[in-house]
């Protein structure tokens, strides 16, 4: 399953840490989407790479709505804390949400 995750609110999360390493354990294709601008990228490149997340898998969508980034991905599954972007991935991709709160 090709399945992904926000970084603020949801993998600098205890729940959010361990919701990823389940799926990566269970040997799902993971990536990080985040609205971050890419130009603040380190801090994401360095949690991918202690979660096991190829670089190549991170996508920085610099403030734009991420439905865009899970429909060309062909995400299945999209794990956030923001609603709002939650249900616009909802009305324009196939893809499952699951809302992750702190």
């Amino acid at each position: 399953m090709r399945v992904s995750f926000d970084v603020d609110g949801v993998l600098d999360t205890p729940k959010g840490l361990e919701v990823a390493k389940r799926a990566i354990t269970r040997g799902d294709d993971v990536y990080i989407i985040t609205a971050r601008n890419e130009r603040f990228s380190r801090e994401v490149y360095e949690l991918a790479k202690e979660l096991g997340i190829p670089r190549l898998r991170v996508y920085f969508t610099n403030g734009a709505d991420k439905w865009e980034t899970v429909k060309r991905l062909r995400i299945e599954r999209h794990y956030d804390n923001n609603r709002e972007q939650l249900d616009k991935i909802r009305e324009n991709t196939k893809a499952e949400t699951e809302l992750i709160e702190s």
